[in-house]
């Protein structure tokens, strides 16, 4: 998906490749819900914070579409899984946004150690 984003951003501008992609998405999503007749949808209860979560997809598709053909799909997807990692590391120790506490010890080091390797050897 990465290569694709940046083939089209090409052609296109980011804010336009990050419509295509969610209006697509938008759409798939639609007839999924009128080929399930009769179940409604429930878009409410969850605190305010849960729904930036739409925010982000849009800022994901939007920076892999412009790093994609600047340094390659494979460093672009490595970065992300670095930055998402060490994110969620982040939010699992802190307990943030409501999600149970799971605190850094040093069991996980090692992979986080070798994940590193990986990016910097890409990065090499």
């Amino acid at each position: 998906m990465v290569s694709l984003d940046g083939i089209l951003a090409d052609r296109l501008s980011l804010l336009e490749v990050s419509f295509f992609v969610h209006g697509i998405g938008a759409v798939m999503l639609l007839l999924y819900i009128l080929l399930r007749r009769g179940e409604r949808l429930h878009l409410g209860g969850a605190p305010l914070y849960v729904y930036f979560v739409g925010l982000m997809g849009v800022a994901l598709v939007t920076s892999s579409s412009f790093c994609a053909n600047r340094v390659g799909a494979a460093l672009t997807m490595a970065v992300s899984v670095a930055g998402q990692m060490a994110a969620s590391a982040l939010v699992d120790h802190f307990g943030l946004f409501g999600v149970p506490v799971i605190r850094w010890n040093w069991r996980r080091l090692p992979p986080c150690l070798l994940i590193m390797a990986g990016l910097a050897l890409m990065l090499w």
